[in-house]
């Protein structure tokens, strides 16, 4: 018997927006029956949560917490933590280590993954680099305020992205300050800011990071493939987008 897919999990916090990931994977053709929301209100355990899935989806948010990175908050770092999240999405990174499932991390995501793989953060971007790029642009949700160079390295997520210019949206202060040993820089910002990294396709486990928001311009094949290829490393159905 062929197996069936197995489910998405999408991870957030109470007062956190999933809904814009969550369309995104329903606009690309997955079942709504495939995705399932947890947060730490409702997810008895990380194994529980992905029991039976196929892939992990670390959604935007709050702060990832300093300590998580071996630091201190700086007083003026403008930082609010979610310390009962760090805590589920560790686990949730662990098990998915241990499963070898696919996860995306998207802002808040990616920081997560970095500092899970033992990277750390700049607490907050205009206070400790003076960066001139426009990092922080709530809206509207798909404006492009700056632009990211894709290296042209051969990763397949590069590859899906475009090497070269690829302008992006872009709402966060905090942003990834010493990369992981363990992950490679995809894209970089003017800055030089770190904007998505993913582990090395020989490494077994499928896992990929971006800053900005990519569920907001799903009308862009650049940023839709992410999601696509993701869901194809899952074995998650996908078809195109819903007009």
């Amino acid at each position: 018997m062929k197996r069936r897919p197995g489910r998405i999990v999408l991870s957030t916090a109470a007062g956190e927006k999933v809904d814009p990931y969550r369309e995104a994977l329903l606009g690309l053709g997955v079942a709504a029956e495939r995705l399932q929301v947890v947060r730490p209100t409702n997810t008895a355990s990380s194994d529980v949560a992905l029991t039976g899935a196929a892939g992990l989806v670390l959604c935007g948010g709050a702060d990832v917490d300093p300590r998580r990175y071996g630091e201190t908050t700086l007083a003026d770092a403008r930082v609010h933590v979610q310390p009962e999240r760090d805590d589920l999405e560790w686990e949730l990174l662990a098990g998915a280590r241990e499963r070898r499932m696919p996860v995306l991390g998207i802002c808040r995501g990616v920081q997560v993954m970095n500092a899970f793989l033992g990277g750390t953060l700049w607490q907050d971007l205009p206070l400790q680099t003076g960066t001139a790029i426009e990092h922080s642009h709530p809206r509207p949700l798909d404006a492009l305020p700056h632009t990211v160079e894709v290296a042209a390295d051969g990763h397949p997520v590069a590859h899906r992205m475009g090497v070269g210019t690829l302008p992006v949206n872009s709402r966060h202060h905090q942003g990834i300050q010493a990369l992981a040993p363990e992950l490679v820089a995809l894209a970089r910002s003017a800055d030089g800011l770190v904007e998505a990294c993913a582990l090395s396709p020989g490494d077994g486990w499928w896992l990929a990071g971006v800053q900005w928001h990519p569920e907001n311009l799903l009308r862009d094949p650049r940023h839709r493939g992410l999601f696509l290829e993701f869901l194809q490393a899952a074995g998650v159905p996908a078809g195109e987008e819903k007009r």
